[in-house]
C-alpha cells in the first residue's frame, strides 16, 4: 500500500539581497517542480513568501520587477498589467507576474529583465573600495576601543564592544557567502557590475545563520541594555545606552533605505557606532 503525502502550502522567509532579483526568480520556478506556485507576499521587500500546493504539469515561469527604478521599465510595466501578465502579488516597491507559458513569458521579460539586473547590479569597483575602507575603518576603530576598554565604565564599554564584534562578525557570514557564489560562478558580470543568477546551499546556509545571529545580536543587545540601565544607577551610562541605541536606529534606518535591503548595513551601523563612541 502506497502512502500518499500530505502537501500543504508553505510559508518562506526571503532573505534574497536586492541585487538577487534573478536568482530570487530561480528560487520561485524551482518551488513549481514541486507542485508549489506562489500564491502572494509579504513585506515591502517581499519578506514573506506563500507557496500554494497545486501540482500541475503546465510550466510555469515568473518574472519580479522593481517599480520607480526606470521610467521605461514602469511603462512596460504598465503595458503588461493591461496584457497576458497574470499579478501574483505587488507592493509599493515591487510586482510579481505569473507567466502561463515559459517562452511567451521569456520573450516578453528578457529585455526588461536584463535592464533590470543592470541597473539592479553592485558595481564591483565602487563597491569592493567601498566595504574596505568601511571594514579598514571599523577594525582600527576597535583596536583602539579595546586599547581604551578602561576608561569610562566597564559594565558600558565591554557591551558596546560586544556589539562592535557581533555586527562585523555577521557581516562577515554574508559576506563570505557572496564571496564563495562569485567564485563558484553564481555572480554574473555585466557591464562593471555584479549581479547573481542563483545561490549555492552554502551561501544559503550562511545567509540563515547570518539572518539568525542578525535578530540575535538585536535581542540580545536590548536585554543587556535594559539589564545595564536597571542594575547600574548612573545618568552617564543612560545617555551613553541611549545614545549608541539612537545612532544603531537611525543609521539603520537610513541605510535599509539607501542600500535597498542589503547586509552592507551591518557594517555601516557598526562603523558609525564604534567611531561615535570614541568622541
Amino acid at each position: 500500500m502506497i502512502k500518499k503525502k500530505n502537501h500543504k502550502n508553505k510559508i518562506v522567509y526571503n532573505n534574497y539581497q536586492f541585487y538577487e532579483n534573478a536568482a530570487l526568480t530561480g528560487f520561485m520556478e524551482k518551488q513549481t517542480i514541486e507542485g508549489y506556485s506562489l500564491c502572494g507576499a509579504m513585506g515591502k521587500f517581499l519578506n514573506i513568501l506563500k507557496f500554494c500546493y497545486a501540482k500541475t504539469e503546465v510550466p510555469k515561469s515568473y518574472a519580479i520587477f522593481r517599480k520607480h527604478l526606470d521610467k521605461e521599465i514602469d511603462e512596460k510595466i504598465e503595458n503588461m498589467k493591461t496584457g497576458n501578465g497574470k499579478i501574483i502579488c505587488q507592493n509599493n516597491l515591487y510586482i510579481v507576474f505569473e507567466n502561463a507559458s515559459r517562452e511567451v513569458g521569456e520573450k516578453k521579460s528578457e529585455m526588461m529583465e536584463k535592464k533590470q539586473n543592470i541597473l539592479l547590479g553592485v558595481p564591483i569597483k565602487k563597491s569592493i573600495a567601498f566595504v574596505s575602507m568601511l571594514f579598514v575603518i571599523s577594525v582600527i576603530s576597535l583596536v583602539l576601543r579595546i586599547l581604551l576598554i578602561e576608561d569610562g565604565n566597564l559594565h558600558f564599554n565591554f557591551l558596546s564592544l560586544g556589539l562592535y564584534l557581533a555586527l562585523i562578525i555577521n557581516f562577515l557570514f554574508y559576506f563570505i557567502g557572496d564571496l564563495h557564489d562569485i567564485i563558484a560562478g553564481k555572480g554574473i558580470s555585466i557591464d562593471g557590475k555584479m549581479y547573481f543568477s542563483s545561490r549555492t546551499k552554502f551561501k544559503d546556509i550562511l545567509f540563515r545563520i547570518g539572518d539568525i545571529l542578525k535578530f540575535g545580536i538585536l535581542l540580545g543587545s536590548i536585554c543587556i541594555s535594559f539589564a545595564l540601565l536597571l542594575n547600574i544607577k548612573d545618568g552617564v551610562i543612560a545617555i551613553n545606552v541611549l545614545r549608541m541605541w539612537l545612532i544603531y536606529c537611525i543609521i539603520g534606518y537610513t541605510s535599509r533605505l539607501r542600500f535597498q535591503r542589503s547586509y552592507i548595513s551591518l557594517l555601516l551601523i557598526e562603523v558609525f557606532l564604534i567611531t561615535l563612541s570614541l568622541w
